[in-house]
């Protein structure tokens, strides 16, 4: 019995990892923001970079470009001089601030 159980969760794993492999890199890239200017989309990032550090001096320690919600935004994450570890969203397109939230993970 045992040994069939085994068996049936080395096969439910397989399926599973077979799967994030086959689907996983498809749905990344469908994801991934388009950009057409890149000395606008620099000057943008530049100032929600800016914009993030004055809210919360201390320094950036990630930045990633994504889609959500249909839009493309920067996720900076920041490490505060107060200790704590900050998350802002900027739009990518018009640099205004739409979430600014202590990252808990």
């Amino acid at each position: 019995m045992r040994k069939y159980l085994a068996i049936l969760a080395l096969v439910i794993v397989g399926v599973l990892v077979g799967a994030v492999l086959f689907y996983g890199n498809d749905y990344k890239d469908k994801d991934k923001p388009v950009i057409v200017d890149f000395k606008k989309h620099n000057e943008v990032m530049s100032g929600c970079m800016k914009t993030a550090l004055a809210k919360h001096p201390g320094a950036i320690i990630g930045i990633q470009m994504e889609t959500e919600d249909g839009r493309p935004i920067f996720d900076i994450d920041i490490q505060g001089a107060d200790g704590k570890y900050w998350e802002i969203e900027c739009d990518a397109e018009s640099g205004a601030v739409i979430e600014d939230s202590i990252n808990k993970d």
